[in-house]
This record gives structure tokens, sequence and C-alpha cells, in this order.
């Protein structure tokens, strides 16, 4: 067993638990929330498993989840000009300050520690990973296996250009190591803390969240939370994945100010007797766009993997109701297709 255990651990490392006793998240046990939060509960998984074998077959309407044929040639060739461009799911690519930056990059086929079983992606991504420009800076926002894509990590931790500069939470080095990341290219933030490559700044905001990677052992050990990104005298924001925390967001927008696109997610959010306190609601995510005072948002985290009982395509649906309930403006929260760009 111990011989067992030991090639687990090199093969998926616990991360390494070192709190800071000055700091009020950090817990003997984990890192905690800001505020108040219900941890998921192994009965509560096993419950909603058992009610899901029960529902009747859901319909996902893939061709109503809008896609576009990316701008690939005007992104490699750009050297200047700001974009940002939502690939799928939570992974989006950024061009500031002439550099090349990705978020919560996933190309695999599912959404799991493993190829041939777990969460499945229902739409391809919009280009693959070789046609992007070298990376220089990879975003991790937690240890999720949606959001931290081992595989990913790998080929970006190969790319003919060099490894890029990799940023994340406390506790998830570990796993970038294992995937082939140099220790001198990865630095750990706390909330609050930040990072630059030359002109680009990206700093750790909190989240409402929790962590996990393996059945036991590791539960809250790496931080979560969401990215400020900042340069060319723009700055965008994602949360990560979060609940609703209405004092949370407020806090979030005092601290980072004008915030000029925000990217907000949208999907995994049925049924909300379990999920409403780690993943909000396309409303909610309307309430955040508030709360924080954004100048935009686009619609992100949706369209691309079966996480939950809603169908894939019904966040826009949701989104366009909320989007009429608090009177927003029509161009200020926009859906983008997968593969679009915006240009500044």
């Amino acid at each position: 067993m111990s011989r067992l255990k030991s090639w687990l651990q090199d093969r998926w490392p616990l991360p390494v638990y070192r709190p800071d006793p000055r700091q009020p998240h950090h817990q003997a046990d984990g890192y905690r929330n800001l505020f108040p939060f219900q941890q998921p509960r192994l009965a509560d998984v096993l419950r909603w498993e058992w009610r899901r074998g029960r529902m009747p077959a859901v319909t996902h309407r893939l061709e109503r989840i809008p896609r576009r044929a990316p701008e690939l040639a005007a992104l490699q060739t750009n050297r200047g000009r700001p974009s940002l461009t939502w690939v799928a799911h939570a992974t989006s690519f950024i061009q500031l300050c002439g550099k090349n930056i990705l978020i919560d990059p996933i190309w695999s086929r599912r959404a799991s520690p493993f190829q041939w079983v777990g969460p499945e992606r229902r739409l391809p991504p919009p280009m693959a990973l070789q046609e992007l420009p070298a990376i220089d800076l990879v975003l991790i926002t937690h240890n999720h296996y949606d959001h931290l894509d081992f595989n990913t990590v790998r080929r970006l931790a190969r790319q003919p250009a060099g490894c890029p500069r990799f940023a994340s939470p406390l506790g998830v080095g570990v796993t970038l190591r294992r995937a082939g990341v140099p220790a001198s290219r990865i630095q750990e933030l706390d909330w609050w803390q930040r990072c630059r490559l030359d002109g680009v700044e990206a700093e750790l905001t909190p989240a409402h969240h929790w962590s996990k990677r393996w059945m036991a052992g590791d539960e809250n050990r790496a931080l979560w939370g969401g990215f400020a990104v900042r340069g060319d005298g723009l700055q965008f924001w994602y949360p990560g994945d979060t609940g609703y925390q209405d004092q949370l967001f407020r806090l979030i927008g005092e601290r980072l100010g004008a915030v000029d696109l925000a990217l907000l997610p949208i999907g995994a959010y049925e049924p909300r007797w379990f999920l409403s306190p780690q993943h909000v609601n396309p409303e909610e995510a309307v309430r955040i766009l508030l709360d924080t005072g954004a100048r935009a948002a686009w619609a992100v985290h949706w369209g691309s993997f079966i996480l939950t009982d809603e169908p894939l395509d019904r966040p826009q649906d949701d989104l366009a109701a909320a989007l009429a309930q608090w009177n927003i403006p029509a161009g200020v929260f926009q859906l983008p297709a997968m593969g679009e760009t915006r240009w500044f």
C-alpha cells in the first residue's frame, strides 16, 4: 500500500500546505473563503448523482452554441494592439503589451484526470493550441480539472519557443511542476498578490470556491481565485469559478477600480441546491457585473463540457432573461462566439 501511495503521489502529488498565520483565510486544515461557504460533501454528491440517474434525458442543442472562425492570421502577426479572444469554456487568449497570455487553457477531450472517462468536450476548440502565437504567460485560477488541464500544461511547457511563465494560486505549483514546468517559471500567489511580465501585470483576486484534485487528502490545500490582467491602459478581469457573494464582489470592484471587460462565467449551475455556493448562474453573473461596476462583460464558462444538469445551450437563454430583468443596456454584457476576438 505504501508503494502504491508513493507511486500515486509521484504522478499526482499533493500540495504542500504552508499556512501564513497572519492571513485569516489560511486555516490549520486548509484555505477558506472570506465569507461563509457551504463546502461540498460526499453525501451531497451522491444525492445529486442519484437524482441525475432518475432525470429524463437532457437534449443539448449544440447547433445553438455560437462559434466563429478565429482571426488566426491577425492574432499571429499582432505585436501591439490589445485583444481578447474567447477560446472555449474558461479558456481565453489575451494580447497586451506585445505579450501572449492564456487563462485556464484546456485543449484536452475530457476535463478529467483520465482521457477515457469523465466530462467530455461536446464541441471542439475553434483553433488548435499550436495555431496560437507562442505563449508568454499562463494564468491558472485553481486546480479543478476543467481549469488546470495537465496535458495542455505539459504541451505549453514544451512549446518550441520555450516554456512560458506561469502564475497560479498558492499550492497549484506542485501540479505544474509535475507537468514539466520548471520551478523557476512558476509564481504562486496569495489573494491580492501580483506578478509582472514586462508591461503586463496580473493580480490574483479572491473567489467564493474551493479546491481538490484527489479523492482525499488535498481538499482546500491549494488556493483558488480569479485574475485581473492589466496593460496598455486596460484592465480585464476573470473571477474564476465562484459562487455569488455580494460583499465579495463589491470589495473586488473597489480594489480593482475600472474594469474594461469582465469575463463572467454563466454555465455549470444546476441544480442550485448543490451548486449555488460554488458556481454562479447567469442572473448572478449579471449581479457581479453590477456589484463590481465593470464597464462591459463577456459570457464564458459554458458550451463545451457537460458538467452539470442544465442543457449545454441553456445558459444563453437564462442570460438573456437576466439582462432584461436587470435592464442592462444592449451591448454591455455580450455573448461572444467561441473563437471571437475583441480588439481594443
